[in-house]
């Protein structure tokens, strides 16, 4: 039988995150919802952040910004399909 080997070492939990930027990548409406999908770069990644009307509702880390993108395009086409309009930034 294999035994369970058990590390010693604690997981790593960030207590304090100093992001480097954030910018907003799209804005989508419906008649009672609004969706913020936001970009912020951190000093080892960026993360991808979705609000849902003041709540963040996902956050996913990513290594690069183009991967991080890509999936907010992936995520603009979803919510497309499902009745939300795209409002265009200022």
């Amino acid at each position: 039988m294999a035994q369970r080997v058990v590390s010693a070492l604690p997981a790593a939990h960030r207590r304090h995150i100093h992001e480097d930027g954030r910018e907003t990548l799209a804005i989508f409406q419906t008649c009672n919802q609004t969706i913020h999908v936001v970009l912020v770069a951190l000093t080892d990644g960026v993360e991808l952040e979705v609000w849902a009307d003041g709540l963040l509702r996902r956050r996913s880390r990513f290594l690069r910004d183009t991967e991080a993108r890509k999936q907010s395009h992936r995520l603009a086409a979803r919510l497309a399909r499902r009745g939300y309009r795209r409002r265009f930034l200022r």
